[in-house]
């Protein structure tokens, strides 16, 4: 006999946690071969044939099981719900479709033993079209078909998705900063409430999808793929834009939370790496193994414990000189898991029975006649393992008085070809003793959740970020000691693909002698059109003047979109500059994606204003000189620069008397009546240091006229 040992009360004797992905719904159970539903009978004392049987409110002996060989196993009746789940989805972890087939198996895997009067009742249908909760079967067999029932079902509304996966996507240099565990946990609980109904098409999102048909993207180019209705906020983790003719670093962060109330196991991430991509490297994986296999990341996990989420982290390279946008690769996820996808649905109940004997042993004593020892046997003489609910043993003569009293929670499992055995009882008749028996069994079911579920996750386009420019002076001198405006002209364009959320521009080193413009002297020209910009996007602090437009997918013009220009122009305010000096100044153009992701700089090339002493001094002369018969003379205009600076914008004038004719020029001038009579004039724009300019013409004099007349001058 085994040694006495007073029964604890426990939920799962010898029940193990690590084998969370595999329960079973019988207590004291070890699966021994999933395939084959087989188990093993777990017991404190597995060295002696017998186990012992105790009540468990009394402690008293009740019984014992006799094993046969000492074999503690046994098969179970199986019991499946099958789903096999297919999912699409978007990078925002947005449905886009959603393919279900489920079926509930109740098969019998013993070759020798047939089960028969099954029923099994469901719990949560609610979620699928299955009109009963309850499947009854007469009877299965030993041989396919015969050993199999199958029932198949459909959802009939949505439910939740209880596997989140979700890729992050930063291009910003700090991306480690803000793509950790907690913060990306923290956004995919923001996720955990979105269904498996297939989202509508609705104003392309940021970033758009590369999976999107051709007609779609064309659609997007035209559009603003960037602006309201995306699902990018501020401060959002991810970014999604590059810069040009510039080595980007792109991470990538791959998360995955487990909602189901059970293990998911036999989960493999597969991402592809789009050629453009270079130096894949794996930085961190919080659960599993990853590893690079030619264009692919590949990472599995074994098992993943209900809400709990894990992360793979990776970066790669990539440098791009033209604006074509690039795809980022999708995501293939495939996973098992041990409950039900249909919101819960499961097996409440399993009744079935198979071969068994059971019989009650009556011996009369030697010694005493009419003195009657019995004892009850019940013989499991199946390949299953038996759980014998109830068994109960009334007197002949008084129905209220039993000599065997057990219920379920004080007889363990029977396996394969075991026997219990009931404690003995005394009756005394002369006659042959009847006892009237009540027995109850079943096949000890084994439920199996198999929820067999890839997911298809498309990637996203990655939108190069670029911008040129150049700007210019209306001159670059001005009057030493004077006051005069500068006008400068400041032209931006987006030569990328991105469109363009912040525009900065900033000129440095103002100072008393060159000071910036009010915020109501700029102009700002975009594509054409002038635009009012406000006086808070004007500041001037130390000696650094800028302009700045933010946020300006919130504004009336919307973003800066590719292939869209702006021109500032704005004058330098010369303040009475002193003699040599200069003003050197450096403009940087600063711009920027929604989401932010690296801040694009160009810097334009910048002319020295140079404050130049101009005094002007020059000398004018008038010759007249005979030529040929009288009344023909020649004049000879002379202008000659005898100052140290050039000069600029000079007119030259010269009257001619009434009484003589004109023409013959060497230089060709404007005639005008400028003081009363026919006036020469010559306007010349420059004359540089030491230079004498000689315009000439003839005249002939007419009537009386007098030759001293051609000495005037003006």
């Amino acid at each position: 006999m085994a040694k006495k040992d007073k029964k604890k009360k426990t939920a799962r004797m010898g029940w193990d946690e690590t084998e969370a992905g595999e329960e079973l719904v019988a207590d004291a159970l070890k699966r021994t071969d999933m395939d084959e539903g087989k188990v093993k009978l777990v017991d404190r004392d597995s060295a002696t044939p017998v186990i012992e049987t105790y009540d468990e409110d009394t402690g008293e002996l009740e019984g014992s099981i006799l094993l046969k060989n000492g074999n503690r196993e046994g098969l179970l009746a199986l019991v499946k719900i099958i789903e096999d789940v297919e999912v699409k989805q978007d990078h925002d972890a947005n449905v886009k479709s959603f393919s279900f087939g489920g079926k509930i198996s109740i098969e019998n895997p013993s070759k020798t033993d047939r089960l028969w009067d099954i029923d099994v009742a469901l719990d949560n249908i609610g979620s699928t079209n299955l009109k009963s909760k309850e499947i009854s079967i007469r009877e299965l067999g030993t041989e396919y078909p015969d050993n199999v029932e199958t029932k198949e079902f459909q959802l009939k509304k949505e439910v939740q998705n209880l596997f989140l996966v979700k890729e992050f996507i930063s291009t910003l240099p700090n991306a480690d900063d803000f793509l950790n565990i907690n913060d990306i946990e923290r956004e995919l609980l923001k996720l955990k409430d979105k269904s498996s109904k297939p989202t509508k098409k609705v104003a392309a999102t940021i970033p758009p999808t590369a999976d999107d048909e051709d007609e779609e993207e064309e659609e997007d180019e035209e559009g603003d793929n960037w602006e309201d209705g995306g699902v990018a906020v501020e401060g959002g983790l991810e970014t999604f834009g590059i810069s040009i003719d510039k080595e980007n670093t792109v991470t990538f962060a791959i998360a995955l939370r487990n909602m189901f109330d059970k293990a998911v196991s036999d989960i493999e991430v597969i991402k592809t790496i789009p050629e453009d991509f270079t130096d894949p490297v794996i930085r961190d994986t919080t659960e599993g193994r990853a590893q690079i296999e030619g264009d692919k990341i590949i990472w599995k996990i074994d098992k993943l414990r209900p809400e709990f989420t894990v992360l793979l982290k990776f970066t790669c390279n990539i440098m791009v000189n033209d604006i074509a946008r690039r795809r980022t690769g999708e995501i293939d996820v495939s996973y098992k898991a041990a409950a039900s996808f249909a919101e819960g649905l499961a097996i409440d109940k399993f009744d079935a029975y198979t071969r068994n004997k059971f019989y009650i042993d009556t011996l009369e004593r030697d010694e005493e006649p009419n003195i009657w020892d019995n004892k009850l046997i019940f013989d499991n003489s199946s390949e299953f393992i038996v759980q014998l609910f109830n068994a109960d043993v009334y007197s002949p003569d008084d129905e209220s008085r039993k000599f065997v009293d057990i219920d379920p929670k004080d007889v363990p499992m029977l396996p394969s070809r075991a026997q219990w055995h009931s404690v003995k009882w005394q009756y005394e008749s002369e006659d042959y003793p009847t006892f009237r028996k009540k027995l109850e069994f079943r096949v000890v079911p084994d439920y199996q959740y198999r929820v067999n579920v890839t997911v298809s996750i498309s990637d996203v386009i990655l939108e190069i970020a670029s911008i040129t420019g150049d700007m210019a002076y209306d001159k670059v001198e001005t009057p030493t000691y004077k006051t005069q405006d500068v006008i400068a002209t400041l032209k931006m364009a987006n030569n990328g693909s991105a469109p363009l959320n912040e525009i900065t521009v900033i000129q440095k080193t103002f100072s008393d002698e060159y000071q910036p413009p009010k915020a109501n002297e700029i102009e700002l020209i975009w594509d054409g059109d002038e635009v009012e910009l406000s006086a808070d996007a004007v500041s001037f602090e130390m000696d650094v003047f800028t302009i700045s437009l933010a946020n300006l997918k919130n504004t009336s013009t919307g973003m800066f979109k590719p292939d869209s220009t702006l021109e500032f122009q704005y004058p330098i305010h010369c303040i009475k500059p002193a003699r040599n000096s200069t003003f050197e100044s450096e403009i940087v153009y600063h711009a920027n994606t929604f989401p932010v992701s690296q801040e694009l700089e160009f810097r334009p090339v910048v002319p020295v204003i140079e404050a130049l002493h101009i005094r002007r001094k020059f000398r004018t002369s008038k010759e007249v000189v005979p030529i040929g018969d009288l009344g023909n003379y020649r004049i000879i205009l002379t202008l000659e620069n005898i100052g140290e600076s050039k000069l600029y914008n000079l007119v030259l004038l010269d009257k001619v008397p009434d009484s003589f004719e004109y023409g013959t020029y060497s230089m060709t001038p404007e005639i005008t009546d400028e003081v009363g009579s026919d006036t020469l004039k010559w306007e010349i724009e420059e004359l540089n240091i030491g230079d004498a300019l000689e315009i000439s013409y003839e005249i002939t004099g007419t009537g009386e006229y007098s030759p001293s007349d051609a000495q005037l001058a003006l």
